[in-house]
């Protein structure tokens, strides 16, 4: 069977839970209020957010999907949704109601839908559970994080390994995703907490993960960064002088060339110009990128198709345009855009 065409880096809120939650979102931690055209959202220990209405929109989705010539999507529930900042009983019951409806829609479009799940992080011991849960009995193949857990509390925390380590035994995809529940001092204005804010967020947590020594003492993890990596792959010749000339980076016990371990992770294609997708796959290799429109949001991709093409030569096609995520997270669709049979990757959209 040919390769599929796969945008690994979206999300979506299925239209049931919302109804849920407008009906009984206290048993979740969950206040969603507003008009049906202007709703919004409030999770517990969390800011009120505009809710984006087009997250709900599966059979539109599936139509965008056939026009941008996309087999497959990798859906996520939105980042804010993730639940970090709420008391732990809630963040599990909410954790579950998302996976719960996210594997309802993947199961309603089996050849379009993968899904990934979320988890309660603030506690790795529930993490692992409704992970191995999500794994089990929903058949999930990948997670969504956020890039930090909470104030003083990121990714290389030594108090998540146990975490590290089930998701590298259970082999699932992690795909990574910044948020803005605290934006920085200075981010609040020109939209700069998503411009700024969100690259940077993703830069400081893959940094943190190497330097912490995370990726060495669990090499096999599976790890997708968004947004093309953020600012890192632009600056990562910096972060490899100062280790090589300050005791900080390696006072944790990393060891060995800061490069070496970035080209571990794996990156969507959300650049929105060929020019930085050639830098990066020159930096950590084109079999190290993914399909990825961040769909959809304003700051999406319209034609993610389009952009990987026009990045890298025909010969890398296959693997970034599909390839590569669909040996990561083994999917194996038979049909794809339009209801058709699948076809060669480079012949599609």
């Amino acid at each position: 069977m040919a390769t599929p065409v796969i945008d690994a880096h979206a999300h979506l809120v299925p239209a049931d839970m919302v109804k849920i939650l407008r009906r009984d979102g206290v048993r979740y931690g969950v206040e969603f209020s507003g008009p049906e055209d202007a709703p919004k959202i409030q999770l517990a220990g969390g800011r009120l957010k505009p809710f984006p209405r087009p997250l709900m929109r599966l059979e539109e989705r599936i139509a965008t999907l056939d026009r941008q010539g996309i087999d497959m999507q990798v859906v996520a529930s939105w980042i804010d949704l993730c639940g970090y900042t709420m008391p732990l009983d809630l963040a599990v019951k909410f954790s579950e109601l998302q996976n719960e409806h996210l594997a309802a829609a993947v199961a309603a479009y089996p050849n379009r839908l993968a899904g990934a799940a979320n988890v309660p992080l603030q506690d790795t011991a529930a993490a692992i559970k409704v992970l191995e849960q999500a794994v089990r009995d929903q058949g999930f193949r990948a997670i969504q994080l956020s890039t930090y857990v909470g104030p003083g509390k990121f990714l290389d925390d030594p108090g998540l390994d146990p975490f590290w380590g089930a998701v590298q035994d259970l082999k699932v995809l992690v795909l990574f995703h910044p948020y803005d529940e605290q934006p920085p001092q200075g981010l609040n204005e020109y939209f700069l907490h998503n411009c700024i804010g969100y690259p940077l967020q993703t830069s400081t947590a893959v940094i943190r993960m190497i330097f912490g020594g995370v990726m060495q003492r669990f090499p096999d993890l599976k790890i997708n960064l968004p947004h093309s990596g953020g600012f890192l792959p632009y600056q990562i010749d910096r972060f490899r002088h100062a280790a090589d000339h300050r005791p900080e980076p390696r006072a944790k016990g990393f060891k060995g060339d800061v490069l070496d371990t970035f080209r571990k992770f794996y990156f969507d294609t959300v650049a929105f110009n060929p020019r930085p997708l050639r830098y990066l796959a020159d930096v950590v290799g084109a079999d190290r990128l993914v399909l990825g429109s961040d769909y959809p949001f304003e700051m999406s991709d319209p034609d993610p198709v389009a952009t990987a093409k026009a990045a890298l030569p025909e010969p890398m096609h296959e693997a970034v345009l599909g390839g590569t995520v669909q040996k990561l997270m083994g999917l194996n669709p038979t049909h794809g855009a339009r209801g058709r049979p699948l076809t060669p990757l480079a012949k599609a959209g």
